[in-house]
């Protein structure tokens, strides 16, 4: 169970889905919901402070009730393709992976 779990629970056709080692671990999913498609990004971290997911549920099952109500909170953060190339791109002066996740995002429009 993970991210990509959560948004497909709260409904939403996840088209893409992509990990990175970021220096917050992000992750980005491209998604279909309620009429609206874009992006979705989280922040996997590298421990339950960081991780929501982790933070929320532990090493717990979570209900499908509690997955799809975690899921539905990113669902309500839908960026368009230019927003989410400018998110990619805020920390690319540091973070390593930032070109990365901007042409995994333009190869993916």
């Amino acid at each position: 169970m993970g991210y990509k779990d959560a948004l497909k629970a709260a409904g939403a056709r996840v088209l893409l889905f992509e990990q990175f080692g970021s220096y917050q671990g992000d992750c980005y999913a491209k998604v279909e919901y309620n009429g609206k498609s874009g992006w979705i990004n989280g922040s996997y971290g590298s421990c339950s402070g960081c991780d929501a997911f982790e933070a929320d549920f532990g090493w717990d099952e979570p209900t499908p009730e509690t997955l799809a109500e975690f899921g539905k909170q990113y669902l309500d953060l839908i960026m368009t393709q230019e927003e989410a190339e400018a998110h990619a791109t805020k920390n690319g002066l540091w973070d390593i992976e930032a070109a990365t996740m901007v042409k995994f995002l333009k190869d993916n429009a």
